[in-house]
């Protein structure tokens, strides 16, 4: 399993923060994809167990959640690494272009939120409201969450 690089985010997902760790190796391509340089596999840098739990070490405390923009084609070591957050009681997210059903449910299981659907232009990201994508939470239990992306559901500051 290899990573192209890792961050720490407020934009994945929706009132957390996020270690976020972009997965080589993509399948898609989807149409419009913006992160071409994620479809080969030999990019980026091996991410060994070992090295994911001194990312987790390092982030401590100042991570809620830790979110993989793919992977589910790394199925076991994917799900250890889930497993590994979960025993932490860091919240485990996932992005794919896969359509929810088709996500195995061992993943499923071990998934605090997941962000299914490819990138379909024209009807935009999780930010528009005509979305194929889709952003659930998955514990305690399945709630559609994309609307949380949605303008309208963004606070308004009022200008004084």
């Amino acid at each position: 399993m290899r990573y192209h690089r890792y961050s720490i985010t407020f934009n994945e997902i929706p009132s957390e923060i996020s270690l976020v760790i972009s997965i080589t190796g993509c399948g898609g391509p989807c149409k419009g994809c913006h992160s071409p340089f994620l479809h080969n596999p030999s990019n980026g840098h091996y991410l060994s167990f070992e090295h994911y739990q001194e990312l987790l070490d390092k982030y401590q405390g100042q991570i809620t959640t830790v979110c993989f923009l793919g992977g589910e084609w790394y199925l076991d070591p994917l799900n250890n690494m889930l497993k590994e957050a979960k025993k932490r009681n860091i919240k485990t997210a996932l992005y794919t272009s896969l359509d929810y059903e088709e996500v195995p449910r061992k993943l499923k299981h071990n998934l605090t939120y997941i962000k299914t659907g490819p990138y379909t232009p024209g009807l935009g990201g999780l930010e528009s409201v005509i979305t194929n994508q889709r952003l659930y939470q998955l514990k305690p239990k399945k709630i559609d969450i994309t609307y949380k992306y949605w303008p309208q559901a963004k606070p308004k500051i009022k200008k004084t």
